[in-house]
C-alpha cells in the first residue's frame, strides 16, 4: 500500500485531455489525490482497470450519506429532497435495482432499434434546415436539436415546451463548474414545476411515452413515489440527451481532424459501428464521474480510501490507458475498442447507450450522405468547450461544405 501522497488541485480544462491529465498528476499510477475544481478534496481514479473496479465495488456508493462530514460544503443540492437527485443515478441497491428495472424496459436495444427510422428521419429533416447553404454551426443546427427532440418524442414533451427545456439543462450541465449556483436551483425547480404539471397530466391522458410508463406503474403497485416519477423523468430527459450530443458533435470534429479516417468511413459504411465505439473512446462525452463515496474502509488501485472519501473517475484516461489501448492518443476506427468507458461499467452503466449509439450512426451516415466537402470553418485552436468538468461539450461547431442542390 502506497503512502498519502500531497493532493494536486486540478484545472477544469484538464479532464477531457488524458495527457495534460496525466503531466499534471505527475504519475503514471490508477489512482491519485486531488483538489477538484469545485474545491471538493477527492481521490481520481484514472486507470482503466482501477476505473473498473470502483464503478463495481459496493464499497463505494451513491448516496450522499455516506459522505464524511466535511464534504458536505460541496455536495449541493445532492443532499436536499430534490426532484435533481432522487433519481436512480444517485441511488443504491435495493432503490437502484427498482427504479432501473423499471426504466430499462423503455431502453432495450430491440425498442431502440426500432427507432432508427424516425431518429433518421429528424436528422435529415435538420439538414433540410442547412445543408444548401453551405456552412452551419453543427451543434446548433444538428448535434444539440436531433437528440433533445428524440428524447422528448420518447417521454412525451410537447414540442413547444423544448426550448425551455434546452435553456434550463444547459444550465444544469455547468453544475459544479460554470453555473451559479443560484442559477442551479432555479432550473431545478423550473423542471421540478414543469414535471409536476406534465406527471400530473399524463395520469389524465396517458400515452406511448415513458412518463405515462411510469405514472402506469406507479398506479399498478405503488412501489414509486411522485417524487421518484419526476426526478427519473428529469434524469431520462437531462442524461438522454447529454451524452449524444457530445459524441456526435466530438465526433464530427475527430473526424474533421483525422481526414484519412473521414474518408475511411466515408468509403467503408460497415466501419460505422465499430466508429461510433472508437469515438467515444478517444474523445469521452463524459469527462468526470462523481459522487461516489466510501461507506467503509477500501482498497482501491492500491491505495487505501478511508470511510467517508470522495472518490472521482475520468473515464477519457481510463480510455487512453496504453495498458488496455496500444497507442491511445491515434485515432483508428478499425480498433478493437472493447473496454472503453464511456458509457461507465457495473449497475450504473448508461441506460441510454443504446440510443446514444444508435443516434451516432443515423446523423454520422447522414452528414457523410449530404455534407460533401465537410471541413472546418475556423482553426480548430479556436473553438470553445463548455466550462465543465462533468461532460466534454463544444460551444459550436462552424462547418463548411458544398451547397446542396435545392
Amino acid at each position: 500500500m502506497t503512502e498519502r501522497p500531497e493532493r494536486v488541485v486540478l484545472k477544469t480544462e484538464l479532464f477531457a485531455d488524458p495527457e495534460a491529465l496525466r503531466a499534471a498528476l505527475g504519475s503514471d499510477g490508477p489512482i491519485h489525490r486531488v483538489v477538484l475544481p469545485d474545491g471538493m478534496p477527492s481521490w481520481l481514479v484514472t486507470g482503466n482497470e482501477a476505473v473498473k473496479q470502483a464503478l463495481s465495488d459496493p464499497a463505494l456508493v451513491r448516496g450522499v450519506d455516506a459522505a464524511a462530514p466535511e464534504l458536505r460544503p460541496y455536495l449541493g443540492l445532492a443532499s436536499d429532497d430534490f426532484v435533481l437527485t432522487r433519481h436512480m443515478l444517485f441511488a443504491d441497491p435495493p432503490d437502484h435495482t427498482r427504479l432501473r428495472k423499471l426504466v430499462s424496459q423503455a431502453f432495450t436495444p430491440r425498442r431502440i432499434e426500432r427507432l432508427r427510422p424516425r431518429v433518421d428521419e429528424i436528422a435529415h429533416e435538420l439538414l433540410d434546415g442547412f445543408a444548401a447553404k453551405g456552412g452551419a454551426d453543427l451543434v446548433e443546427s444538428l448535434a444539440l436539436p436531433l437528440p433533445i427532440a428524440v428524447i422528448s418524442e420518447l417521454l412525451g414533451v410537447p414540442v413547444e415546451d423544448r426550448e425551455y427545456f434546452e435553456r434550463y439543462a444547459e444550465i444544469l450541465t455547468g453544475a459544479n463548474s460554470s453555473s451559479d449556483f443560484e442559477d442551479i436551483v432555479g432550473a431545478g425547480r423550473w423542471f421540478d414545476e414543469y414535471l409536476t404539471e406534465l406527471v400530473s397530466r399524463r395520469r389524465v391522458e396517458q400515452g406511448d411515452d415513458m412518463i405515462s410508463a411510469m405514472v402506469a406503474a406507479q398506479e399498478r403497485d405503488d412501489r414509486l413515489t411522485d417524487l421518484e416519477v419526476r426526478s427519473n423523468s428529469f434524469l431520462l430527459l437531462a442524461a438522454g440527451f447529454e451524452t449524444s450530443v457530445n459524441l456526435i458533435a466530438n465526433g464530427i470534429l475527430a473526424l474533421l481532424r483525422h481526414p484519412d479516417q473521414l474518408e475511411d468511413l466515408r468509403s467503408d459504411r460497415s466501419l460505422m459501428s465499430n466508429a461510433v465505439e472508437e469515438l467515444l473512446r478517444w474523445d469521452s462525452p463524459v469527462s468526470g464521474i462523481t459522487y461516489r463515496f466510501a461507506r467503509e474502509d477500501t482498497v482501491l488501485g492500491g491505495a487505501a480510501i478511508a470511510a467517508g472519501e470522495h472518490v472521482a473517475l475520468s473515464p477519457p484516461s481510463a480510455n487512453h490507458d496504453s495498458s488496455k489501448f496500444p497507442d491511445p492518443a491515434r485515432l483508428d476506427l478499425r480498433r478493437r475498442t472493447n473496454g472503453h468507458l464511456s458509457f461507465g461499467h457495473g449497475i450504473h452503466f448508461c441506460i441510454g447507450a443504446p440510443l446514444a449509439r444508435l443516434e451516432g450512426e443515423v446523423v454520422f451516415a447522414a452528414v457523410l450522405d449530404r455534407l460533401a466537402g465537410l471541413a472546418l470553418a475556423v482553426p480548430v485552436e479556436t473553438l470553445t468547450w463548455k466550462e465543465t468538468f462533468l461532460v466534454h461539450r463544444l460551444d459550436s461547431l462552424p462547418v463548411t461544405f458544398e451547397p446542396e442542390a435545392s
